[in-house]
């Protein structure tokens, strides 16, 4: 698809959940620009689905990338399809040719969580509550940024994309992928009625 630098110019309003800023956003966000360059994309991190919405349903952002619970009846939702997390363990934790985390394991291992109303403590106490089990929590973190480190310090294990798994990897936790598997679906919503030229470049090279 060729560049149409100079077919479009202003800006363009996102917001996205943090734990999506990095994957799908990021490659999203550059993919777009490489082809409108002419587009400023001015990106907003809401704390919780909840805010996200807000943002879309008064204007504030044009477009909202989140998971799809609870999407208002107000906006209008575009299936992303789906995003898998893992588990990542702090270094030296004992995983045998990369088993899977059983059940059992799930409702035992000390977790480092975000606060309750997030995306990903909502996807976590789902899958535990289907298996019968509450989490044994070892840090509760409002800042998402420290889970990586709490993680690679050994704090606890925690609940995370892929994307992140793969840098935490790298900085020596041990990655593990629950049984059964923790996935969420993605959308991409706005309010009813026509989007703005900007906009609707960014949903048909989303879709």
């Amino acid at each position: 698809m060729a560049a149409v630098t100079g077919l479009l110019s202003g800006s363009l309003s996102l917001a996205s959940l943090p734990t999506l800023a990095a994957d799908p956003v990021a490659s999203m966000v550059g993919e777009f620009r490489r082809h409108c360059q002419g587009i400023r994309v001015d990106l907003a991190a809401p704390e919780d689905s909840d805010d996200l919405f807000a943002l879309v349903e008064s204007g504030t952002c044009e477009l909202g990338l989140t998971d799809a619970a609870d999407v208002p009846q107000s906006l209008a939702a575009i299936s992303l399809g789906t995003q898998e997390l893992v588990f990542i363990l702090p270094p030296g934790s004992a995983r045998t040719g990369g088993a899977p985390l059983q059940a059992l394991e799930l409702g035992e291992i000390p977790l480092v969580v975000a606060p309750v109303g997030t995306s990903t403590r909502r996807l976590l106490d789902q899958l535990l509550g289907a298996l019968g089990h509450q989490p044994t929590l070892a840090v509760i973190s409002a800042q998402r940024e420290a889970i990586l480190p709490l993680v690679v310090a050994g704090a606890g294990a925690a609940l995370v994309p892929e994307a992140m798994a793969l840098i935490a990897e790298k900085l020596g936790a041990v990655v593990a992928r629950p049984n059964p598997p923790a996935v969420r679906d993605l959308v991409l919503v706005h309010r009813l009625g026509p989007l703005s030229p900007a906009a609707s470049r960014f949903v048909d090279m989303s879709a």
